[in-house]
């Protein structure tokens, strides 16, 4: 099940909610300390982190979801 939690930190400046799937951790979403901008933070594997702004991740959503509706089924 997917599910987040509310977190922070004396060591960052940052509120965040944690995103996990069955309990493990998968990411991050994160709020800046003047509450301009919201970030997310995706851990692939041990050794990776890719970051994104939030606005640009869900327009690159909603554009990719808009390219697809407009596209014919391969096979009836």
């Amino acid at each position: 099940m997917l599910e987040y939690s509310i977190g922070s930190s004396m060591n960052r400046n940052d509120l965040y909610a944690e995103l996990s799937l069955n309990r493990v951790q998968w990411g991050e979403v994160s709020l800046s300390k003047d509450r301009k901008s919201v970030s997310i933070t995706i851990y692939p594997n041990d050794n990776g982190v890719l970051k994104f702004n939030c606005d640009e991740l869900l327009h690159l959503i909603e554009r990719a979801k808009g390219h697809l509706l407009k596209l014919e089924p391969l096979a009836k």
